[in-house]
C-alpha cells in the first residue's frame, strides 16, 4: 500500500493598512482589527503564519492604496521577485487594502500567479487559488478604484464649495496673511483656524504693487524688499518669479481662485482692488523696458541649462550685449546676479567657454586615458566602496543564516516540547525574527548600493563610448542637436571662482569630474566672438580636485 505524504500546510503572511496615522494609533487600532480578523479565518482554513515581518504580519500605517509606494507592500513583493519562498500566500481584510489601482492588482495577480503565490480576502471571502476567485478580484479591483474616483469627485465638489462661499481651500498662507484660532477645536481634535492680515508683513507687501503701478521693474521691487531686510516665507532672497506670482494672486485683493472660477472671499483684502488692477495691467502692459525680441541669427548658447552658479546655486543663463561698433559679445551670467539679488558672480564669455568644454571632449574621444584620468579618485572610490560593501555583505549574511539556523532550533525544540513555549521563548523568537527582516532590509539595500558602485567603478568605458560617438556628430551637426548632445554627455556643470566642476551622466547616476585651463597673466576681453575663440588655449584635465584652477574668460 502506497503512503500518501502529508499535504505541506500553507504559510500566510498577514498584508495590513490604513490611510492615516491617526487610524493608526490608540490601544486596539483598525490595523489590530484587520489582523485578528485575518488570523481567524486562517485558523478557520488550517492555514499558518510565515515567518516573515513582525509575527508574521506587515503593515502599511498612514499610506494610501492609489499606487505601490509604500514600504510594507515593496517589502512583500522584493521578496516574492527574490524568489525567498518566505510565504506560500498574501491574506488581508478587504481588497482595498492591498491596492484600489486595478492596473497594480492585475499586475500583482500576474506575479503571484507565476511564483505559486496564493492571496485572499477576508471580507470578500475569495482565493485566488480558485479561477472564480480570480476574476471575482479583478472585478472588485475596477469597483475600487471607482469607489477612489468617486471620493475624489465628492472632495473636489466640495472644495469647490468652500470656493464658492468665499474661504480658502488649503495649501500656504500667502505672505502678508496669517492664520490664527477660530472657535473651539472640533470632536476629531483640529483646531478650526481662519486668516487674517499680518500687520507687521503687510505694509511691505503693499510695495509690490505700489511700485508695480508706477511701473517698476520686477528686479526693482526685489532690491526694495532686501533694502527693507523683507524675506520670502521661506527665509529666501527674492526672486522675480516669486514677485510675479504675488501680483498675480487675486487673494490679495479679496478672492478665491479655483478651478478657473473666481468668487469674492470672506477675509480682508491686503491691497485695494483698483491698485491691483492697475498694477497688473501696467505690467501686462509692453510699456518701455518690457519688451523682449529674439536674437535672431545670434550665437547659439551650446551649455544653456547645463551651468550653475557655484556662489548662489542659480542656473547661468546666456546673454548678449551690443558694443561700441555695434558688436554682439555673448556671456553666460549668473540669473540671480543679473537681477542684482545678492550674487556677485561676473559673467563669462560663452564663445570661449563652450570651446572649452567642446576641446576637452574632442581630445578626451581620441583617448580614454583623459577620462580614466580625469575622474580616476571616483573610480578608485567606487572600487574600494564596492570592497567595503562585499565585507559588510559578508558579515550580514553570515549573521543571518546564523540567525535562521538559530530559529529553526528552536523550533524543533519546541516541536519535541523540550522548551517551554511560554513568554521567554516568545519573546526569544520575536527578537530574532525583527533582526533577521532587520537584516534581509539592509542587504537587499547594500546589493543595491553594490551595483551602482561596481556601474560608477567602470564609469570610464561608459563614458569614453558616450563622448567618442558624441564627438564623431558633433561637427557635422546644428546648433540645436549639438545641444541635445551636450545634455546626453553632461548632468551640470558648476562654475565656481577659481574652478569649474563637470558632472557627467553615468547611468544610473552622475559622475563627478573637473577640468581646468592654464594659468593667463591676465584676462583679455574679446572685440568680436572670433577674437574670444581664439585667445582661449585648449583646457587640460584635472585629475583631483586639489590642483589649481584658472576660472574661465571673464567678460567686462
Amino acid at each position: 500500500m502506497i503512503e500518501k505524504k502529508p499535504e505541506k500546510i500553507k504559510r500566510y503572511v498577514i498584508y495590513t493598512r490604513c490611510s492615516t496615522d491617526e487610524q493608526a494609533m490608540g490601544d486596539f487600532t483598525t490595523l489590530d482589527a484587520q489582523t485578528h480578523h485575518c488570523k481567524n479565518m486562517l485558523e478557520a482554513f488550517g492555514y499558518q503564519l510565515a515567518d516573515f515581518g513582525k509575527d508574521g504580519v506587515v503593515r502599511d500605517d498612514g499610506y494610501s492604496a492609489k499606487d505601490l509606494n509604500r514600504p510594507g507592500i515593496k517589502l512583500i513583493l522584493d521578496s516574492i521577485n527574490q524568489k525567498k519562498n518566505a510565504f506560500d500566500g498574501i491574506i488581508f481584510f478587504r481588497l482595498d487594502r492591498l491596492t484600489r489601482n486595478p492596473r497594480d492588482l492585475y499586475a500583482m495577480i500576474d506575479l503571484f500567479k507565476e511564483n505559486n503565490v496564493d492571496f485572499a480576502s477576508v471580507r470578500e471571502n475569495l482565493d485566488s487559488a480558485t479561477a472564480i476567485g480570480r476574476v471575482v478580484i479583478g472585478i472588485l479591483g475596477l469597483l475600487s478604484a471607482f469607489e477612489r474616483e468617486l471620493t475624489g469627485e465628492r472632495v473636489k465638489a466640495s472644495v469647490l464649495a468652500r470656493a464658492r462661499d468665499g474661504r480658502r481651500t488649503g495649501g500656504k498662507t500667502p505672505i502678508g496673511y496669517k492664520l490664527i484660532k477660530d472657535g473651539l477645536p472640533l470632536p476629531n481634535g483640529k483646531q478650526p483656524t481662519r486668516v487674517v492680515i499680518d500687520e507687521s508683513m503687510a505694509p511691505h507687501i503693499r510695495v509690490v504693487w505700489e511700485m508695480a503701478a508706477q511701473n517698476k521693474s520686477l528686479t526693482e521691487i526685489g532690491q526694495e524688499l532686501i533694502r527693507r531686510k523683507v524675506n520670502t516665507k521661506n527665509k529666501h532672497v527674492w526672486r522675480r518669479q516669486s514677485i510675479s506670482l504675488i501680483l498675480k494672486n487675486p487673494f490679495y485683493k479679496g478672492y478665491i481662485n479655483y478651478n478657473g472660477e473666481m468668487n469674492r472671499a470672506k477675509h480682508e483684502p491686503l491691497v485695494e482692488e483698483k491698485m491691483w488692477d492697475k498694477a497688473n495691467k501696467v505690467m501686462r502692459a509692453k510699456a518701455p523696458g518690457r519688451r523682449y525680441w529674439k536674437d535672431k541669427g545670434g550665437y547659439e548658447h551650446l551649455l544653456s541649462g547645463l551651468l550653475k552658479c557655484g556662489n548662489c546655486g542659480s542656473n547661468l543663463v546666456g546673454i548678449h550685449s551690443a558694443g561700441r561698433f555695434k558688436n554682439k559679445f555673448y556671456y553666460y551670467e549668473c540669473g540671480r546676479s543679473r537681477q542684482g539679488l545678492g550674487c556677485s558672480y561676473k559673467r563669462i564669455s560663452a564663445p570661449a567657454f563652450d570651446k572649452a568644454v567642446i576641446d576637452f571632449f574632442r581630445r578626451a574621444s581620441q583617448d580614454q586615458e583623459i577620462i580614466v584620468k580625469a575622474i580616476g579618485n571616483a573610480i578608485r572610490e567606487s572600487q574600494i566602496k564596492v570592497d567595503k560593501i562585499d565585507e559588510l555583505l559578508n558579515e550580514k549574511r553570515i549573521r543571518l543564516n546564523t540567525l535562521r539556523h538559530e530559529v529553526e532550533t528552536l523550533l524543533n525544540l519546541a516541536m519535541k516540547n523540550t522548551v517551554s513555549q511560554g513568554s521567554a521563548f516568545k519573546n526569544k523568537m520575536s527578537g530574532i525574527e525583527t533582526e533577521i527582516e532587520r537584516l534581509e532590509v539592509e542587504i537587499i539595500n547594500l546589493e543595491e548600493e553594490r551595483k551602482i558602485a561596481q556601474l560608477n567603478a567602470h564609469s570610464g568605458e561608459y563614458v569614453y563610448a558616450n563622448v567618442k560617438v558624441a564627438m564623431q556628430c558633433l561637427d557635422q551637426a546644428p546648433p540645436e542637436i549639438q545641444k541635445n548632445l551636450f545634455r546626453a554627455l553632461i548632468e551640470n556643470i558648476v562654475v565656481y571662482e577659481e574652478k569649474v566642476e563637470m558632472n557627467l551622466c553615468v547611468q544610473p547616476e552622475t559622475m563627478p569630474e573637473a577640468f581646468k585651463l592654464p594659468q593667463k597673466d591676465e584676462t583679455p576681453t574679446p572685440t568680436d566672438q572670433d577674437e574670444g575663440l581664439s585667445r582661449q588655449k585648449e583646457p587640460a584635465v584635472a585629475s583631483t580636485a586639489s590642483s589649481s584652477y584658472w576660472r574661465p574668460l571673464k567678460g567686462e
